[in-house]
């Protein structure tokens, strides 16, 4: 039922936490394409619940509980031992809207009713449950996507900061606040408004056109998509949409896909490059490690792991 609803939500144009990261383009596993043709219902990469979701999920409350007693690491065992909570929350078991934006939604892990910094002033908790890889691939620890889910958040209720506590590989714990970025919010406000003004659009056309032909639809919707970027969902989305056309034409080129169709080959053969260089020195750092039996090498701004995965950290 609350899948139901909430994509009821999401077929009027409206935004939740977790796209506006998308929408922004802080995603890297869903492009803004993707998100329009699920709102309009027709998705070619329906989102499936695997493992590491299914743990997330059933982990949320356990990360949530564990939360109220963190106070930095010297304190937190000696918190839950003597079961004394520095932070407390509820759950809110309901979809949260605004009058102000009517264009956004919200889902919330919890809401705030006590912190150590900010007393009874309420704020938002997001939990996650990450890997260690996760966290070593951000200078703070925390994704671009989880901080813009968290200024979507304070926008639609009107709290002034938020919290995330993530589990790492379960068994450390990570505790970041965020006070409202005016700039973050900015954004999310005018990519929403452009989203569901592609999304209205797009079924206005389609249902004006009566049309029920999947190709058919494909190609009103196209003329609302927006427009390409970087990101491999994008490029996966795109290619499964072009195999699924049923007729083949042909076109002519404008100067400006002229001249895209010369970038494409001359990054093309730049990666290729960069991608023998990258293999060079990873290759010699390699040789040394393994002729010294090493699997961590100290640089002087920063340090190689090899274990599992061959990894180059330098300091920021």
């Amino acid at each position: 039922d609350w899948q139901q609803l909430r994509q009821s939500f999401v077929s009027r144009g409206m935004i939740g936490g977790s796209d506006a990261g998308t929408l922004l383009g802080w995603n890297k596993w869903k492009s803004p394409i993707t998100l329009f043709y699920q709102s309009i219902g027709m998705d070619l990469l329906p989102t499936k619940m695997n493992r590491q979701m299914a743990f997330g999920k059933m982990l949320e409350d356990t990360i949530a509980n564990m939360w109220q007693y963190w106070d930095g690491e010297e304190n937190f065992v000696q918190n839950l031992i003597n079961k004394n909570k520095v932070r407390k929350f509820r759950k809110v078991k309901a979809i949260v809207e605004n009058p102000k934006y009517p264009m956004l939604f919200a889902n919330l892990d919890g809401e705030i009713t006590q912190h150590p910094v900010y007393g009874k002033t309420k704020g938002i908790l997001e939990v996650k449950n990450v890997s260690r890889m996760t966290v070593d691939s951000y200078i703070d620890g925390v994704p671009p996507n989880y901080i813009a889910q968290m200024n979507h958040y304070m926008l639609v209720t009107g709290h002034k900061y938020a919290e995330i506590c993530m589990q790492v590989d379960g068994q450390d714990m990570l505790v970041k606040t965020f006070e409202a970025d005016p700039d973050i919010q900015s954004a999310i406000i005018e990519k929403s408004i452009e989203h569901q003004t592609r999304v209205l659009s797009a079924r206005e056309a389609i249902i004006e056109a009566g049309a029920v032909d999947k190709e058919e639809v494909f190609g009103l919707a196209a003329l609302y998509e927006p427009p390409a970027d970087a990101s491999e969902d994008f490029n996966t989305f795109i290619s499964i949409k072009h195999k699924e056309r049923a007729s083949e034409n042909e076109m002519q080129s404008t100067p400006e896909l002229a001249n895209w169709a010369r970038q494409y080959t001359r990054y093309s053969a730049m990666i290729k490059k960069v991608e023998e260089h990258k293999l060079l020195y990873g290759n010699r750092l390699k040789q040394e490690m393994e002729k010294n039996g090493a699997s961590v090498m100290h640089l002087p701004d920063g340090k190689i792991t090899w274990r599992k995965q061959f990894q180059v950290r330098l300091n920021p």
